[in-house]
């Protein structure tokens, strides 16, 4: 059976000093590590075996011929969750168990047979895009896989404006408006040196702390809970409490992977403080380590109207950062369902 392998730019990340400002795909902080997975693109035949379309990936089962003819099984590990592939029109019962197909994917640095899927060729010559972030690799006669935005829901945003139901209601990620400045010490990236990518949380499906879960591009909620609020995120469930009421005192509570926050009112942004954070990372990209000092500073904006909810978070942490750390994104009122991420170990 068929393997070609091609050169294409690696997908690592590139530092100037000290200082690196990401602009990483909206999907990447969302799931686990692509770092393991070259700028080579390698391209393999075989008859399909299993499909497991669950998150935090999906992933295709490959039976390939090698040189000698002895069968081996390739495992063709998907770019995104279940939730992204939905909108992007990419569903499990396109793939045809005993089909021969044909997938181009980038090559683990890790593990043998094992490739980051970037498309599919099915026998009827329809390509199926496993990654928005890539264009299509092969001139099929049908493509299948949008870019997977969010839509926008022009009636959704009005009907808020007239609700005006404020922050509690079900927040989308918007199209527009994410960035990120991390400014990493280098003790913060000789700390990666350790981590091995197939060794990775997310993929146990451990639910993941503070500020990781934040940075998943998919819904949140709040919800009114008199002295406490609870934000609510699709990403593995997360409940967090925010604290509205000055009866707690966070020195006094016990350290947690989500730590303890604490809100005020700023006008029309909700302003929450995070301390007492012991989850060991700052992100699931390349596990760049944080301090038991970490602090965070969250506002959430909303538009006068009500339709918008900009979102800022600033890290605070001399051990990971030359300077506090910023991202900040959009959220719009699209009323999407909110349905949590139920993630599988597979």
């Amino acid at each position: 059976m068929l393997r070609r392998t091609f050169s294409f730019p690696p997908a690592a990340l590139h530092f100037t000093g000290a200082l690196l400002v990401l602009a990483l795909p909206c999907a990447a902080s969302a799931h686990h590590s692509r770092v393991e997975f070259s700028g080579d693109v390698q391209e393999i035949e075989g008859k399909l075996l299993k499909v497991v379309w669950l998150n935090p990936h999906p992933a295709l089962f490959v039976e390939v011929l090698s040189e000698d003819g002895t069968a081996e099984t390739w495992r063709v590990e998907a770019h995104t969750g279940v939730r992204v592939y939905n909108r992007m029109g990419v569903t499990a019962d396109l793939f045809n168990i005993g089909e021969t197909i044909k997938v181009a994917g980038r090559v683990s640095t890790r593990r043998d047979k094992h490739l980051l899927g970037l498309s599919v060729l099915l026998a009827n010559d329809t390509e199926v895009r496993l990654s928005r972030d890539d264009p299509p690799y092969w001139s099929a006669s049908t493509l299948v896989g949008t870019d997977g935005a969010v839509p926008f829901n022009e009636a959704a945003l009005q009907n808020a404006a007239t609700e005006r139901r404020g922050l509690f209601r079900v927040w989308s990620v918007g199209p527009a408006g994410r960035s990120q400045n991390l400014p990493y010490t280098q003790a913060a990236i000789d700390g990666r040196a350790g981590w091995h990518p197939a060794d990775n949380a997310i993929a146990r499906c451990e639910q993941p702390g503070m500020p990781v879960t934040m940075g998943a591009p998919l819904p949140i909620r709040f919800i009114d809970e008199g002295d406490a609020l609870t934000l609510h995120t699709v990403y593995f469930d997360t409940r967090r409490t925010i604290h509205m009421t000055d009866a707690a005192d966070s020195a006094e509570e016990p350290t947690s992977h989500l730590g303890f926050s604490a809100g005020r009112w700023d006008g029309n942004t909700l302003v929450v403080e995070t301390s007492g954070i012991d989850y060991p990372w700052v992100d699931n990209e390349a596990r760049t380590p944080q301090s038991p000092n970490v602090r965070t500073t969250e506002r959430f904006t909303l538009s006068d109207d009500q339709s918008r909810l900009d979102y800022e978070l600033i890290i605070t942490d001399p051990v990971t950062f030359t300077e506090p750390a910023t991202r900040t994104r959009t959220y719009l009122a699209l009323d999407e369902p909110f349905d949590v991420l139920d993630c599988h170990v597979f």
